[in-house]
């Protein structure tokens, strides 16, 4: 089942993978694969190029978010893989 994730912490550190990405929280790692991702919201603070957030968009919607949640951009592409 897909689902929506959010990562409001701007301390948070994704790296990304062919098949999954890893986030660290609090030096904790979880690991995330992209077929059970539905959308993405990312704190605008967090570091991640702009390869990786197309990289990402062509897989599922990606929003930018601020630490309160509200929704400030969506990384849209004409086409989806």
């Amino acid at each position: 089942m897909k689902q929506i994730v959010v990562f409001k912490n701007s301390k948070t550190i994704v790296t990304i993978f062919s098949e999954y990405l890893i986030v660290k929280i609090n030096n904790v790692e979880n690991i995330i694969a992209y077929k059970y991702i539905l959308e993405l919201y990312i704190n605008k603070n967090i570091n991640i190029s702009i390869s990786n957030c197309i990289k990402l968009a062509s897989l599922f919607d990606v929003w930018f978010i601020n630490h309160h949640g509200k929704i400030l951009a969506k990384v849209e592409l004409d086409e989806k893989i």
